[in-house]
């Protein structure tokens, strides 16, 4: 029976002034805890006011799922825009964008805001075109459909950080028009951080299940950044998504428990099950059950070679849990190679062997989910073969940058071995009595360049958040006598996360290198410079026939004789020095500023663009008067849009930021 409230007397009882003053603030956060439990679950969400800026790691730990309730996955990710071009967001909108490489111009335009013009190409892929060719994807936020979002995103190119969601209900084709749902979500988002959010959403129903990507600005209505508590992230918003569905389409019943329960029968992964039948497993690896639903995952896991039958009962393979994961992830490549290739068959996949470099033509890249954390990479080589693996170190993301199916790629096996750095630093930490900072470096040699001592440290803050190396509360790092160990063991843990570098061997597709002004793979074939891919396959017999081409053109040039065997190293340095100057040109145009293509020891300035030329990829730095074509390299995308310091070391440049030149210029 509920008491009504309005027969509630109240009866203020008088006292000292501060009588139990210590005990009340307790008691008053206690109920208001309590009164926060038991709110109403009809009740309407009110705007505190309340700065939402939370420490990472809130407490709270998340609910526990009822098998009652409807299930949801939220995939979450906050991305930093580093200046505006963080190499891994300038990788993931390219993509999202399926951006084409103007073969007749290869530079690129130099952007005014060069992240808000990418974001605006992620834009374009999210409201791709439907497969029922009903025209774009509308966007829409909390109260307008149909949005600009072009125009909304806009002005988000300066923030310094944005997050991206995936929502996807289980049962989100019961649902219908998400858009309710995700405003729903959303505003409960903003009830929680206290703070109003420039999002803008759009829904996707071209896969199994209906899903909603959320694009969220990373910057408050006050102008200052924007902070999700992390266990909102984690766990809040999913709670919050289950207990609308749950609401509206009610609890689940038996029939979805049981749908549920022949998901995780066939599921091409490591299910529920399966740790079920590990855990029953006796000490000679078999088990014996009479229980229909591990024995239908039994036969299902016996059809995949991965379970058989014996005379001591069922048999699980060695590693059966790798093994699974091994198959989801060959699922999930699949499944992103099929969505990208529209139906087109590439043949037989296989992951590339880690221990074997590899070459090939690049037929597909992007992330292998839609948040882009991770890329995948697949070639096919000189033997018609298909070999994928996936990356996500921020180098290799730098290279793949800009990417367009046609170019020439190669896998290769991680370099294992102490680093020029690191024998650096052991060497400054012998003379410093085993400690190492910029300053003491510079103490002990005070001709070394800055931009190596930044290197060093950013070296050092790897191996520190490996547990490898100690830095005290001065910046000061302290380094052991085992340090080059050290260096060596960190080495082979990055072999083991990632044991293979993406390579671009040429940004051009072998048509376009055929009439390229520069020296290209070609080329380097045709001097013997590089061997050709060998095999019977149709990439092989492809650049076996874009060399001959490529001869003919050069011949024509004037650049090769009839009877010359081999293209001249002086011709190569010929052909690359006349791009330079043409992109030089190009550049320069477009700047209203001379460009100087000629190395110096030092360069400083802006780093504002690359180039990915017939010869490679290379940078421009931009100076108050002039510019410099200088050789890429990927750290520069850390950089992009600041003031850098380049320092030749041989035939390379090793760049940092300056933090030297004073006032900065703007940002390209």
């Amino acid at each position: 029976m509920q008491a009504d409230t309005d027969d509630i007397i109240f009866e203020p009882r008088l006292g000292l002034a501060g009588h139990d003053k210590g005990a009340s603030l307790p008691k008053v956060r206690a109920a208001i805890r309590i009164a926060g439990r038991i709110a109403p679950s009809n009740s309407r969400a009110t705007r505190t006011g309340m700065r939402g800026h939370f420490a990472k790691g809130s407490a709270g730990k998340a609910r526990p799922i009822s098998t009652a309730q409807r299930r949801v996955v939220v995939k979450a990710r906050y991305v930093s825009q580093g200046g505006g071009r963080g190499a891994p967001l300038r990788v993931h909108v390219a993509y999202l964008a399926r951006e084409a490489k103007a073969t007749a111009h290869p530079a690129q335009e130099v952007p005014e805001s060069d992240h808000a013009r990418e974001l605006g190409k992620s834009v374009d892929y999210l409201s791709r075109e439907s497969d029922a060719a009903v025209g774009r994807l509308p966007f829409y936020n909390q109260r307008e459909s149909d949005l600009d979002a072009k125009t909304l995103t806009s002005e988000w190119g300066d923030d310094t950080r944005h997050f991206r969601l995936i929502i996807g209900a289980e049962d989100g084709a019961m649902l219908g028009d998400l858009r309710p749902f995700i405003r729903e979500v959303m505003a409960g988002l903003e009830a929680k951080t206290g703070a109003r959010l420039q999002w803008i959403a759009v829904d996707h129903h071209d896969t199994d299940n209906p899903h909603s990507h959320v694009l969220i600005r990373g910057r408050r209505a006050d102008g200052q950044d924007l902070f999700i508590p992390s266990q909102l992230i984690t766990s809040g918003i999913r709670e919050h998504a289950q207990d609308i569905v749950t609401r509206v389409l009610g609890p689940r019943q038996n029939v979805d428990l049981v749908r549920e329960h022949d998901r995780d029968i066939n599921l091409r992964g490591l299910s529920p099950l399966d740790r079920e039948l590990i855990k029953q497993l006796d000490a000679s690896r078999h088990l014996r059950t009479d229980r229909p639903d591990l024995i239908a995952r039994l036969q299902c896991l016996e059809g995949w070679d991965l379970a058989n039958r014996t005379s001591g009962g069922w048999r699980l393979a060695d590693d059966l849990t790798g093994k699974l994961k091994a198959l989801e992830a060959r699922a999930e490549v699949e499944r992103a190679v099929g969505l990208s290739r529209r139906g087109r068959a590439l043949g037989e996949l296989r992951a590339a062997d880690p221990s074997t470099p590899a070459i090939g033509e690049l037929v597909h890249f992007g992330p292998i989910d839609e948040l882009g954390e991770t890329f995948l990479v697949v070639v096919e080589n000189g033997k018609g073969e298909f070999r994928y693996a996936t990356f996500e170190h921020a180098d290799d993301l730098a290279r793949l940058g800009g990417v367009v199916v046609g170019a020439i790629m190669a896998f290769e096996p991680r370099d294992i071995r102490v680093r020029p750095s690191d024998e650096t630093v052991a060497r400054i930490a012998s003379r410093t009595g085993g400690v190492y900072s910029i300053e003491h470096h510079a103490a002990a040699e005070p001709g070394a360049s800055r931009a190596i001592m930044a290197a060093n440290v950013r070296r050092l803050e790897a191996m520190r958040r490996a547990g490898l190396v100690a830095r005290r509360t001065d910046a000061v790092f302290a380094i052991a006598a085992d340090h080059l160990h050290r260096a060596l063991a960190f080495e082979r843990k990055l072999a083991k996360r990632a044991p293979l570098n993406a390579l671009v061997q040429s940004y051009w597709t072998l048509s376009e290198q055929v009439e390229a002004l520069g020296p290209t793979r070609l080329d380097r074939i045709l001097s013997g410079a590089t061997p050709p891919v060998t095999g019977e396959g149709r990439f092989a017999r492809a650049e076996a026939s874009a060399v001959q081409q490529r001869r003919l053109f050069l011949i024509e040039q004037g650049v090769m004789g009839s009877g010359d065997r081999e293209l001249s190293r002086s011709a190569l340095a010929t052909m690359a020095q006349r791009e330079l100057s043409e992109a030089a040109r190009r550049v320069s145009k477009e700047l209203g500023a001379p460009v100087l293509t000629h190395r110096h020891t030092t360069v400083r300035g802006v780093y504002a663009q690359r180039l990915d030329l017939a010869q490679g990829r290379v940078a421009v730095i931009l100076q108050e008067r002039q510019a410099f074509i200088a050789p890429w390299r990927p750290a520069l995308e850390r950089f992009a849009g600041r003031e850098v310091e380049g320092v030749m070391h041989g035939q390379t440049l090793s760049w940092s930021l300056d933090r030297k030149l004073g006032p900065g210029l703007p940002p390209m």
